[in-house]
């Protein structure tokens, strides 16, 4: 929930598509952030802890293109799968390394390639171009 984790993803996906509109793969990646902040909060409920609410929301700022906000994003991701890394060495519950494995395994195989190939694309990604990303 710290801001390398999912609530601030997902509020920097957001800060970008309220400035730039709908486009990929802010889109999509932001509904598997929440996706991911809800698996979490499971987990959490589960061992009888309140998730807070993302305090994130309305208070980042989109950076100045679709170019630099995928870059961002793309060294977000790696942040991301580092938070994973430390997180599953402070864990032996089964079913919370499996949502960390999945989440980690997200960010490091989907989101991050996503990120670098709109990086390479002027920031953005079309159809195709998301298909033949996510085809690997």
């Amino acid at each position: 929930m710290g801001p390398e984790g999912e609530y601030a993803a997902a509020a920097s996906y957001s800060a970008v598509i309220d400035a730039f509109g709908e486009v990929q793969p802010y889109v999509d990646i932001r509904a598997a952030e929440q996706r991911h902040s809800d698996a979490l909060i499971r987990q959490l409920n589960r061992m009888g802890v309140e998730a807070p609410e993302n305090p994130y929301l309305g208070r980042l700022a989109a950076p100045a293109d679709l170019t630099a906000a995928a870059s961002a994003w793309a060294a977000g991701e790696v942040l991301n799968v580092q938070m994973y890394d430390q997180l599953l060495t402070q864990t032996t519950d089964p079913s919370l390394v499996r949502v960390l494995q999945n989440l980690r395994r997200a960010s490091q195989e989907s989101h991050l390639p996503l990120f670098e190939a709109a990086a390479a694309n002027g920031g953005t990604l079309d159809p195709a171009q998301m298909a033949a990303v996510s085809a690997g």
